[in-house]
């Protein structure tokens, strides 16, 4: 761990491990101070890089046998078969707004957010199921993701080389890199410091996106309202449903946990970079707002099983 000598310091930087403070800091300066999101628009990729490399190192390639192929089935037709089609589906009857729409569909083109493993830690929920089950559909993400995009967003005017480029370096260059840094001698010291690294680059991307669409945020509440109804719907509804279900099913409380967490969770950062890369500033609106909504999900879901199932 790195040691920080200044009190004030180290105060800042446990501020900065917060994911939610971040996120929340993000959302509001930019709504209220947006000029420098423009600036900050060309880097949103890099972030975004930096992003997926440190939080990837969570993710262990190893002892696939422990977990059965079902498990890993049933966890990849949870998050892009149930949750993906809850998302498309919900974007079809309630958005007109073609880029919006589109925004969607990227959104149910993404892998599961990485964020799943760590959270299925920190919930008590089964670890390795989480691992596995991330790690692999992250690898068929790298074919789902565009044939997703191809068979809903019928549109000429995505450009799929660029789709695929943009998932090798948002993907697999961070898989690789990952991997060298999990064999540095260094990564332990500064393993418990990693958060901050992660959750800077989520600011930059979250800050951009909102900071671009700080005018349409502000003149057309209808959307806005539209856009957190199915934020809501597609993380607070699709969760506790599934929770729900797996009690009445009896299903392992540990496996419970990670399934609620893959049918509701999405890469947000992933899908608003790729929004806005294939489409507009505008199509990364409804990954934002999500954002906000599974954080939001967290902390119910963390103070439900306290107070409920401990």
């Amino acid at each position: 761990m790195v040691y920080y000598g200044d009190v004030h310091l180290y105060r800042i930087v446990q501020i900065l491990k917060n994911s939610n403070i971040v996120f929340l800091c993000a959302l509001f300066l930019g709504l209220i101070y947006p000029m420098p999101s423009a600036y900050l628009e060309d880097w949103i990729v890099f972030a975004l890089i930096v992003v997926m490399i440190f939080s990837l190192t969570e993710v262990k390639f190893t002892k696939f046998s422990k977990i059965s192929i079902k498990e890993i089935i049933i966890t990849f037709f949870i998050n892009y078969i149930f949750l993906s089609g809850l998302i498309i589906a919900l974007a079809y009857f309630l958005i007109s707004d073609e880029q919006l729409y589109y925004g969607f569909i990227v959104m149910a083109a993404a892998p599961p957010a990485v964020a799943i493993i760590p959270f299925t830690k920190l919930l008590n929920g089964d670890l390795k199921l989480s691992l596995i089950s991330n790690t692999s559909i992250y690898v068929l993400s790298i074919g789902l993701t565009p044939a997703i995009l191809l068979l809903f967003a019928k549109t000429s005017d995505i450009d799929y080389s660029l789709a695929i480029i943009t998932l090798l370096e948002l993907i697999v260059l961070p898989m690789i890199i990952s991997r060298f840094i999990l064999e540095n001698k260094y990564y332990l010291k500064v393993k418990k410091d990693i958060n901050l690294v992660i959750n800077i680059g989520f600011f930059i991307v979250i800050y951009t996106v909102i900071g671009l669409n700080q005018n349409i945020l502000f003149t057309d509440l209808d959307i806005l309202l539209m856009l957190s109804i199915i934020g809501f719907l597609r993380t607070f509804v699709s969760g506790m449903f599934l929770y729900k279900l797996c009690n009445i099913l009896k299903i392992n409380p540990k496996k419970n946990i990670s399934y609620t967490l893959f049918g509701s969770y999405k890469n947000l950062g992933l899908s608003a970079t790729l929004a806005l890369l294939l489409f507009s500033a505008k199509a990364s609106i409804p990954s934002a707002v999500c954002i906000v909504m599974e954080t939001g999900f967290f902390i119910l879901l963390s103070t439900y099983l306290k107070k409920y199932e401990s």
